[in-house]
C-alpha cells in the first residue's frame, strides 16, 4: 500500500472513530433527556388520573371512567393504563400501542427501559382502588431515530469533506516525495537527466541532495569509464595520423561483419601517389593529404549506413562497404575514387583528370573468412593496378554467388507461404551455470537443403522485408507459446526497428499477450539502438513494463553507442568473441569495457566462443556469460513446429 494510501486510510479510521463517540455521546445524552422527560410526565399523569378518578369510582361509574381512560391514552404517550378498584370484577385496561419508524436493530442498539407507574386512588381512611400507566417508547424512539439519521448524515458529509481535504493536503504534501521518486525510476530506466528541483520541506531537503550527488556520481563514473574505454580503444585500434582504424581494428571488423548476418564488399584502395607528396613535400605535406582522406571516408555512408575504413600501410587503406546495388556501388567507386584523386593532386589548371587511387574489390560470400577475404581483394588490386583500370572486383566463386538476389527473394517468400521456416534455439550461460535465456534462430528449408539465417537475412535487408520475417516469427510463437516453457530471446531485424507503425504493433502485440511477453527477451543490434534509439527505447519500456527484458546484440562494432548505451539502459550486451580473444588487444581495454556496461547494471554475453579456453579468457576479464559452441543450438520439441 503505499503512502497516499496509508495515510488516507490512517485519516478516515480516526474520522470515523471519532465520529462513533460523537454519535453515541450525543445518543446517549438525548436518551437520557427523554428518559427523564417521559418519567417526570408518567408520574404526573399518574397523580391527575388518580385524582380524577376518584368521584367515578366512589359511585362505581366505570363507563365514566373508561371514558376517562380513553381520552387520557388518545392524546398522551401512554401505552397501557389499568384500573383496580372495589366492585369492579375485572381490571379496567385500555391499551393505545403506538408504531414507531425505528427499525429493529436501532431498538436493539439504544434501548428504552418501559417506564410503569401506580398510584393509589384515595377514599377517605382506605384506598379505593390503584391505577398503573405504563409509558409508550414509539415517540421517543423516533426522535432517536431522527436524530441519529440527521447526525449521521453530517457525520457522512463531514467525514467525506475531511477526507477530500486530508487527500489533497497530503497529495500536496507529498508531491516532492512523488516527484523525488519518480526522478530515481527516470534514472534506473534512462540515466542521468540533471539534478532534481530542491524542496521545501526540511526532511526531504537531506535526501533530494543526497540523491542529487549520488546520481552525478554515477554519472561521472559511467562517462569517466566511457572515456577510457574510448581512449584505450583509439590506443589499441587507431591510427594516429588518418584517424582511421588500423590493422587491428581491421581485424575485429572483418571478423563481426563476417559473424553477422550482413551482405555488402571489402574493398584495399592504393594511393600510390602518397609515396611522390613525400619525396617531394615532406612527411607533414604527406600526414595532412592523409589525414584529410581520413576524414572524408570517416563520413561517406550508404543507406544513411557508414562504411567502416582502416589504414593498411603508408599507401594503402581498407574498407567495409555496405549492401548496394551494383549500380549503386559502381556510383559510389566513382564518386570515391575522384574525390580521393582531387584530395592529393589538385590542380585546376589540369584539363585531364589523374588517376592515382586504385582498389580491388571482393563481394561477401557465405563461407568466406577473413584471410580469405583479404587475400581475394588484393588480388583484385594487384589486377587494377596491372590492367590499369580505377577498379576491380574479384569475381564469386562460389556456387551460392550464382544464385541472383531475386533467387534469394523467392526462396524466402517460398519458405514462408509454405511454412518450411523452422526454428533452433541456442542457451546463453552465464558463468555460475544458469540460463539467461535462449535464442531463437530461423532457418529455411528448401528441398533437402537448409539455409542458416546468415544466408538469406542480408537479402531480407537488402530487400527491406526483415519485418515480414519478425512477424512470421511472432505468428509462429503465438500458436506455439504453450509449448514452450524456457525464455526466449528474440533478435529484431533492422526493418522492424526503422518503422514507428512495426514497433507501435509490435508493442501492442505483447500488451495483449502479457504471459508470454514476460518470458521474452527482446535484442536489437546496435547499429538499430544508434539509428532509431526513440522506437528501442519505446519497445524496451513496453518489454520492461510486461516483465521482459532488453538487449543489444553485436555491441561494441562503434564504441560511440557507449554514451547512448547509458541512456537506454539494457539488461545485457553481446559482444562478439573476437573481440576478446586477439592477442593484439590489451586486456585493460576489455576490462573497461565490462565496466562500462556493469556501471549500468548490464550484463556482458560473449557470443561464438567455441572452446574452453576462450570461455575462461572472457571470463577472467570480467564478462558475465557466453554463448557459442559450447552450448550449442539444438532443435526444438518436433511437438511445437
Amino acid at each position: 500500500m503505499s503512502l497516499f494510501l496509508r495515510l488516507v486510510t490512517g485519516v478516515a479510521g480516526l474520522l470515523l472513530l471519532f465520529s462513533i463517540g460523537i454519535f453515541a455521546i450525543n445518543v446517549h445524552q438525548t436518551r437520557q433527556s427523554l428518559l427523564d422527560s417521559q418519567r417526570m410526565e408518567t408520574a404526573n399523569l399518574t397523580q391527575g388520573l388518580s385524582l380524577a378518578l376518584v368521584p367515578f369510582v366512589e359511585t362505581q361509574d366505570w363507563t365514566s371512567a373508561r371514558t376517562l381512560l380513553q381520552a387520557t391514552s388518545d392524546g398522551s404517550f401512554v401505552s397501557m393504563l389499568k384500573l383496580e378498584a372495589m366492585g369492579l370484577e375485572a381490571p379496567l385496561v385500555v391499551q393505545n400501542p403506538g408504531v414507531t419508524r425505528a427499525p429493529g436493530w436501532f431498538q436493539s442498539l439504544v434501548s428504552l427501559p418501559q417506564l410503569s407507574t401506580q398510584r393509589e386512588i384515595s377514599g377517605g381512611w382506605s384506598p379505593l382502588g390503584t391505577i398503573t400507566l405504563e409509558a409508550d417508547n414509539t415517540l421517543p424512539y423516533n426522535q432517536l431515530w431522527s436524530l441519529g439519521l440527521r447526525l449521521l448524515l453530517w457525520l457522512v458529509i463531514g467525514m467525506a469533506l475531511t477526507l477530500a481535504l486530508c487527500a489533497l493536503g497530503f497529495r500536496r504534501l507529498l508531491t516532492p516525495l512523488h516527484r523525488l521518486s519518480d526522478y530515481i525510476k527516470t534514472l534506473q530506466i534512462e540515466g542521468y537527466a540533471g539534478p532534481i528541483e530542491s524542496t521545501r520541506i526540511r526532511e526531504l531537503k537531506g535526501i533530494t541532495q543526497a540523491v542529487n550527488q549520488l546520481s552525478a556520481r554515477l554519472n561521472d563514473q559511467f562517462v569517466a569509464q566511457t572515456a577510457q574505454v574510448i581512449r584505450l580503444q583509439r590506443m589499441a585500434e587507431q591510427d594516429a595520423v588518418s584517424q582511421l582504424g588500423n590493422r587491428a581494428y581491421l581485424t575485429r571488423i572483418l571478423d563481426e561483419w563476417l559473424a553477422a548476418p550482413e551482405g555488402g564488399a571489402l574493398m584495399i584502395l592504393r594511393i600510390d601517389h602518397l609515396s611522390e607528396i613525400y619525396r617531394r613535400d615532406g612527411f607533414e605535406v604527406r600526414d595532412n593529404t592523409i589525414r584529410a582522406i581520413g576524414d572524408y571516408l570517416s563520413g561517406i555512408s550508404v543507406y544513411e549506413t557508414p562504411i567502416q575504413a582502416a589504414r593498411l600501410s603508408a599507401e594503402e587503406f581498407a574498407l567495409i562497404l555496405p549492401d548496394d546495388s551494383d549500380a549503386g556501388r559502381d556510383e559510389l567507386l566513382l564518386t570515391m575514387l575522384d574525390r580521393i584523386d582531387d584530395i592529393v593532386d589538385a590542380n585546376p589548371l589540369n584539363d585531364e583528370r589523374p588517376h592515382h587511387a586504385r582498389a580491388g574489390m571482393v563481394l561477401r560470400e557465405p563461407g568466406l573468412q577473413r584471410v580469405a577475404m583479404l587475400s581475394k581483394a588484393d588480388n583484385a588490386l594487384r589486377e587494377a593496378v596491372e590492367n590499369d583500370l580505377r577498379w576491380y572486383i574479384a569475381p564469386r566463386e562460389s556456387r551460392h554467388g550464382e544464385r541472383s538476389r531475386g533467387d534469394w527473394r523467392m526462396v524466402i517468400d517460398n519458405a514462408l507461404s509454405r511454412h518450411e521456416a523452422f526454428f533452433v534455439a541456442q542457451p546463453v550461460l552465464l558463468n555460475d551455470g544458469q540460463e539467461l535465456h535462449q535464442e531463437l534462430f530461423m532457418r529455411l528449408r528448401e528441398g533437402e537443403e537448409v539455409h542458416l539465417a546468415s544466408s538469406f537475412l542480408p537479402i531480407a535487408r537488402h530487400f527491406g522485408i526483415g519485418a515480414q520475417l519478425d512477424h512470421h516469427v511472432l505468428d509462429w510463437l503465438d500458436r506455439h507459446a504453450e509449448h514452450l516453457s524456457m525464455r526466449l530471446a528474440l533478435n529484431l531485424t533492422f526493418d522492424l526497428l526503422a518503422s514507428h507503425e512495426e514497433v507501435d504493433a509490435l508493442i501492442a502485440w505483447l500488451g495483449e499477450r502479457p504471459a508470454l511477453a514476460a518470458r521474452l527477451d527482446m535484442e536489437v543490434t546496435e547499429e538499430s539502438m544508434l539509428r532509431h534509439g526513440d522506437n528501442v527505447q519505446r519497445l524496451f519500456r513496453k518489454v520492461w513494463a510486461l516483465g521482459g527484458r532488453g538487449g543489444i546484440d553485436r555491441f561494441a562494432r562503434d564504441l560511440n553507442s557507449l554514451p547512448v548505451l547509458g541512456k537506454l539502459r539494457p539488461d545485457y550486451v553481446k559482444i562478439d568473441q573476437t573481440f576478446f580473444v586477439r592477442d593484439d588487444v590489451d586486456n585493460e581495454f576489455l576490462h573497461s569495457l565490462c565496466m562500462a556496461a556493469h556501471q549500468i547494471e548490464a550484463l556482458v554475453i560473449v557470443t561464438r566462443v567455441e572452446s574452453e579456453a576462450q570461455r575462461q579468457r572472457v571470463t577472467a576479464i570480467g564478462a558475465d556469460g557466453y554463448q557459442g559452441y559450447l552450448a550449442p543450438a539444438v532443435a526444438l520439441n518436433p511437438g511445437v513446429h
